[in-house]
């Protein structure tokens, strides 16, 4: 029997059987526009490779670095952005699509999902500085960083996640990087195989994925943690992100990525909550998305995909702004603190009147346990 990701697969193979033949090219003579619209359909969507979003070739692109410094900004001129917690549904009634289908997911009945989540990619307009304009993203409910997923141990849930971009046809009338084909990976987490979102799962605009989170710790099957995992795989500060093969750089990049925070009876969410660790909690638990970015002249997202050893931009940014200020209060604050990518290594300091602080940060996880 055919199945339709069956079907899916072989037509992907054959994509990059096409975008393999076409690179080797690439190294041996110069391209013209046309085969460089080739090369990116064949990867899966009609979006030139190496060309800003706003159609600029970069073949003289050196060393990682944009064609041109990225025009200037001012510095802290606008706020920290916290991305917002997303809400679930009253039901998986209220899921677009209609309801989840309990056959497709191997413990679906040993965890019925508790709370429902829908969240869709798609085309946005962002505006990373004022001194640069909105800029073309495609991101997680059209924001960037996507919306904040809170989970708790014990409550299993599932997320539905719509492909909305644009077809292969608007993008061949307005071209851009990055793939418009979408799979979702919860990095780190330990999830069944059908909901992973394994990189050769990804489905085209138009269509869905579900994924459903057992919210169990590891070990939740083999004794003895039968039912419930090991408490020392309590994961609690997560990512998810885009995972399409070959493009999982620059749709990152663009904008598809979001936290994912996993509370359970240690790590209550709840500083008030005395049967915990009352860790920092509500506004003073902020996730921080540290990425560099660059910028074309007319202030557009900049990204070569032509690059395979690492793009670098010249704007640092938090939370898809760049070098913005965030006023706090005299207290502990929970920094869940995310590099983003796609290549540069950062150093976190803190300073006060031009002095750099030594110790003014505990460090409590990695990106998986406390």
């Amino acid at each position: 029997m055919v199945t339709h990701r069956d079907v899916r697969r072989t037509a992907t193979d054959q994509r990059l059987e096409r975008k393999t033949e076409l690179r080797k090219r690439a190294t041996q003579a110069p391209l013209s526009r046309r085969e460089l619209m080739t090369i990116g359909a064949a990867a899966g969507s009609s979006a030139f490779l190496g060309l800003s979003s706003s159609g600029r070739g970069v073949a003289e692109q050196k060393a990682g670095l944009p064609p041109t410094p990225s025009p200037p900004t001012t510095p802290w001129r606008h706020a920290l952005q916290v991305p917002p917690v997303k809400q679930a549904l009253p039901g998986p009634g209220s899921l677009l699509g209609g309801a989840p289908f309990p056959a497709d997911h191997q413990y679906y009945e040993q965890f019925p999902p508790q709370k429902f989540y829908e969240t869709s990619v798609r085309a946005a307009q962002h505006t990373f500085h004022a001194d640069l304009g909105p800029s073309l993203i495609w991101g997680y409910d059209g924001i960037f960083p996507g919306p904040t997923f809170d989970a708790r141990y014990g409550e299993p849930m599932l997320v539905r996640v719509h492909n909305e971009l644009p077809t292969d046809a608007e993008l061949a009338a307005n071209p851009t990087f990055g793939s418009n084909e979408v799979i979702t990976h919860l990095h780190n987490f330990h999830s069944a195989s059908e909901s992973d979102g394994g990189p050769w799962d990804f489905y085209p605009p138009g269509e869905f994925c579900d994924h459903h989170y057992t919210m169990a710790k590891a070990g939740f099957s083999t004794p003895p943690f039968l039912g419930t995992g090991d408490p020392n795989e309590a994961l609690g500060t997560l990512f998810y992100h885009a995972h399409r093969p070959d493009f999982t750089s620059p749709n990152i990049y663009k904008g598809q990525v979001g936290f994912f925070r996993a509370f359970d009876y240690l790590d209550t969410g709840n500083e008030n909550d005395s049967s915990g660790l009352q860790l920092p909690s509500g506004q003073f638990d902020v996730p921080l998305l540290f990425a560099d970015r660059a910028f074309d002249a007319d202030g557009q997202l900049f990204f070569d995909q032509f690059n395979l050893d690492g793009i670098l931009g010249d704007k640092n940014t938090v939370n898809g702004i760049i070098q913005p200020y965030f006023r706090v209060q005299r207290r502990k604050y929970r920094f869940r603190m995310l590099v983003a990518g796609p290549s540069r290594f950062f150093r976190f300091f803190l300073r006060r009147n031009g002095e750099w602080l030594d110790g003014a940060f505990t460090q409590i996880a990695n990106d998986g346990n406390l």
